[in-house]
């Protein structure tokens, strides 16, 4: 069972590009509170594990990844994760204040920001696992070169930036005074085009891993390379590795791309199992559009069969009304989710269909007199348990 949560969650992670509601706010917002309210105690978001906090398997990551993966629950599941947030903002939609809570409303993370009269962040004031500072400062052309960040207990940090004539960062530095010996520092270089070819990173043994970057004539993207620093060499009992002065360079990603610059094929390469200095090809991932609409997704493993592919169909207003997943070789991992809508873009009503059995899921929506919703409660199978609060604040 928790084997087979971990397969639906990986699956609609991928789904974040194409199948979320835009969800743009009018108005000048004054502040943001945001929060999932659960009507049956019983009925909390979804675990792997029992042991697992507020915010699931992988915790709190960062603001983005745990607003990305509530969306697609929300949308895409008949469960939920979990939200619970306030955001702050000035007349000039500066970000002042962001307060991340658990369910008893404690506080997880927050920070304050300070802006100088051009508006660049000069201060920010962090409570997380500790009490922190960082100030910044800014060249003449407002590129970010120095952040220190001071701690309750003392411990500094600097990051250290470098640009080019062209504004192009060209070197980062880092140094942590808890662990003073140790050096990072990573260095970017362009081609004429102004396209990062490749990224070096150092440490106090020298040059570490980095990345290469290949581009066709029209500056996309073709080729992402890894480098390492060591080679593998073969010893009586087992491989282990060696520092080189060139190392080893291995593809990791491969792109085509359509007439429209679309990425329509992408070739992922892992290490070959028993020569690890070789790259080899273990998924291909091939994209299907129709009227500028994602049609189909196929996968494929190393000797190009079909390992699962997904299918979208779309109304009028290309709203998404239907969308499959499925394994041919593993069909019990088969899921189906239909879409029903009234006027807006947001739907009222999906149908979860897995294993051929069929969960309703319903949504009600209430809005301001702006137009954008400050509530939305989520029912599963005639039953409501969750309601999705938004409370804004606006200037005007």
């Amino acid at each position: 069972m928790k084997l087979k949560l971990l397969i639906i969650f990986l699956t609609l992670l991928q789904n974040i590009s194409y199948s979320q509601p835009k969800d743009t706010i009018c108005g000048k917002i004054k502040s943001i509170r945001e929060q999932l309210i659960f009507l049956d105690e019983n009925r909390q978001n979804r675990k792997l594990f029992r042991t697992e906090g507020d915010y699931g398997h992988n915790g709190f990551l960062s603001e983005e990844y745990t607003k990305s993966r509530f969306n697609i629950w929300w949308y895409q599941t008949y469960w939920v994760h979990y939200i619970n947030y306030y955001k702050e903002f000035d007349i000039n939609n500066k970000l002042l204040k962001v307060v991340w809570y658990y369910k008893d409303q404690t506080i997880l993370k927050s920070f304050e920001n300070e802006y100088d009269r051009e508006g660049k962040l000069v201060n920010q004031k962090l409570n997380s696992y500790k009490l922190s500072n960082t100030t910044n400062l800014y060249d003449n052309n407002n590129n970010l070169i120095l952040s220190k960040n001071i701690d309750s207990d003392k411990n500094y940090s600097t990051i250290k930036k470098e640009f080019n004539e062209k504004n192009q960062i060209i070197k980062v530095e880092y140094f942590n005074s808890e662990y003073p010996k140790e050096k990072r520092i990573t260095e970017y270089y362009y081609d004429i085009s102004g396209n990062l070819i490749e990224e070096k990173r150092f440490d106090e043994y020298g040059e570490g891993y980095g990345t290469k970057f290949e581009y066709d004539f029209k500056n996309r993207k073709t080729k992402i390379i890894h480098h390492s620093p060591f080679i593998w060499v073969k010893a009586k009992k087992r491989s282990r590795q060696k520092r080189t002065k060139n190392g080893n360079d291995q593809i990791s990603r491969e792109f085509k791309y359509d007439e429209k610059d679309r990425v329509i094929e992408t070739k992922s390469y892992n290490p070959n199992f028993y020569d690890n200095n070789v790259a080899e090809l273990y998924r291909k991932e091939v994209t299907i559009y129709e009227n500028d609409l994602i049609k189909s997704v196929y996968t494929y493993d190393n000797k190009d069969s079909l390992t699962n592919y997904k299918t979208f169909e779309y109304d009028k207003l290309n709203r998404k009304i239907k969308e499959y997943s499925v394994y041919p070789k593993y069909p019990d991992n088969n899921i189906s989710l239909e879409y029903f809508y009234n006027e807006t873009e947001y739907p009222i009503k999906l149908l979860y269909i897995e294993k051929g059995i069929t969960t309703q899921v319903d949504f009600e929506y209430l809005f301001d007199d702006k137009k954008n919703w400050i509530e939305q409660t989520k029912s599963i199978s005639g039953r409501k348990l969750y309601v999705w609060k938004r409370e804004l604040k606006y200037f005007e």
